[in-house]
């Protein structure tokens, strides 16, 4: 299952390094971009292996034209980035991505709010220490805007499968990036905020700041958690005083030979130490091969467990092939075209009745579905760490420790869908006037069997409150993981 992280249109913008001052969009007209929207929607309908699963023909159309009408009203380019309709599909794995270039104009065209910030839920707290606002304050209103509105104002950037609202998660330290985008000519902001234990709100005025250092103010954000753990893909910690090992999981990307090595080695280690708690930590996890999700459960599984998987899909043909690009970018020659199209046609068979396209034997080809546990697995007490960011086959690893009863989750419910979500194969389209390119999933994919989406992620188990989580912060604690550390001293 490739890993795509689909927060909608402006991702792309979080990774673009910038600098210069604000100079004028030129990049694309107004009806450039309305009129992209309206291809892709038009795409959409059919290519999406499900494009109506979360909602129906008028409410969409009718959701559709709303964000049309304030596309047409809002005075400036750069702020109608926000009505992308991608969001209206309820499916995290869609992704629309700006043109690099267009990228770095649309960093040089705006102002940017001068802190970093996150989330908890629908609140925003400050995420930069040595600030006029204090690190750890939330945010309740910018330009007189509430925190909550904010928020709802960035759907583009948050959208989740069905209905899950968690997606706040997935800004991350880029969070400030977006705000920017709904003021992107502003030059000074009105901040609204309260300190930890503050009776009494405080207003004051920031300067906004220019690409560059918004870029980097951005970088400098302390959580969702400490950045070194970003240096690998999977890195190890081991806390003996509460015997306890944190295993930091970001992709299940990795080849089984890497990941086997890494799970083996650290489990190993655990053993070695005789540590009783196990603390795994999928908050950042995109996700990746549902079968290395698998391979990790097998390292704390207690007994043999279902490793199944099933797809489905409206579609298998390949629409608007003129506008389709290869994995190197370019556009898809008729070979590889026919070649898709042969994968697609010899492992999906036709259910007139239902009207889809099932999933056959061949697509099982290399998955352990009785999948035994490994020879060194844990037999220990498991935490595990999810949130908004937790995707794709990171929600099939929580949904195993889940309904095998194996752990307990902690934190915010994950962002796709815990009986299924969209993946498996993925074609990607140019757009034709602003050249942004749209990212479409072939098929659903239901877990151990499912047989119904009621468009909920896999639902913690424990979830800290607003004040423990603003105190964690406040006391210079990752929130989740302190929070867990707390309960294993405890006994709970």
């Amino acid at each position: 299952m490739k890993h795509l992280f689909a927060a909608g249109i402006g991702m792309s913008l979080l990774y673009t390094t910038a600098v210069a001052q604000v100079q004028p969009f030129s990049r694309f007209t107004r009806q450039d971009l309305k009129d992209d929207f309206t291809y892709a929607v038009a795409l959409l309908k059919q290519q999406h292996p499900n494009p109506y699963k979360f909602t129906d023909t008028v409410t969409f159309n009718h959701q559709f034209d709303s964000l049309m009408n304030r596309l047409d009203k809002d005075p400036s380019l750069l702020s109608a980035l926000r009505y992308s309709p991608i969001q209206l599909f309820h499916d995290v794995h869609l992704k629309l991505d700006y043109d690099e270039e267009a990228v770095v104009d649309v960093l040089y065209g705006m102002h940017h709010f001068p802190l970093a910030t996150t989330t908890f839920k629908d609140r925003i707290i400050v995420n930069t220490k040595g600030e006029t606002i204090p690190f750890g304050a939330e945010i309740l209103r910018i330009n007189k805007m509430p925190a909550a509105k904010l928020l709802s104002e960035i759907g583009y950037a948050t959208y989740s499968d069905g209905f899950i609202q968690t997606g706040n998660d997935r800004t991350a330290t880029g969070l400030s990036l977006f705000i920017s985008l709904i003021f992107p000519e502003a030059t000074s902001y009105e901040v609204t905020y309260k300190e930890v234990g503050a009776k009494n709100p405080t207003t004051v005025t920031l300067k906004a700041v220019d690409a560059k250092t918004g870029f980097h103010n951005r970088s400098l954000g302390q959580l969702p958690y400490n950045t070194f753990l970003k240096r690998a893909y999977v890195t190890k910690e081991y806390q003996e005083k509460e015997s306890a090992a944190i295993l930091t999981v970001l992709t299940f990307m990795l080849q089984e030979n890497a990941m086997y090595k890494e799970l083996s080695d650290f489990f190993a280690e655990v053993k070695k130490r005789h540590i009783n708690n196990v603390i795994i930590d999928i908050r950042a996890n995109g996700g990746g091969n549902p079968n290395m999700a698998a391979l990790l459960y097998s390292f704390i599984a207690l007994q043999p467990f279902d490793n199944v998987f099933n797809y489905r899909t409206k579609n298998i043909q390949l629409h608007d092939p003129e506008n389709l690009l290869n994995g190197y970018g370019t556009k898809m020659a008729a070979d590889e075209i026919k070649q898709t199209d042969n994968f697609l046609q010899q492992r999906f068979d036709y259910d007139s009745a239902k009207g889809f396209f099932y999933g056959n034997a061949r697509l099982a080809e290399g998955s352990i579905a009785n999948y035994p546990p490994d020879k060194n697995n844990f037999t220990g007490k498991v935490y595990v760490l999810i949130s908004g960011g937790t995707v794709s086959a990171a929600t099939y690893f929580a949904a195993l420790v889940k309904n095998n009863k194996r752990g307990v989750l902690i934190g915010t419910e994950t962002g796709s869908g815990e009986a299924s979500t969209t993946a498996a194969w993925f074609n990607t389209y140019l757009l034709p006037k602003t050249k942004s390119k749209l990212t479409v999933p072939m098929s659903e994919v239901y877990f151990m069997n499912a047989r119904q989406d009621n468009g909920r992620g896999c639902i913690p188990d424990q979830e800290l409150s607003f004040e423990a989580f603003q105190q964690y912060i406040h006391d210079g604690k990752d929130p989740d993981i302190q929070y867990t550390l707390d309960m294993i001293r405890a006994g709970k």
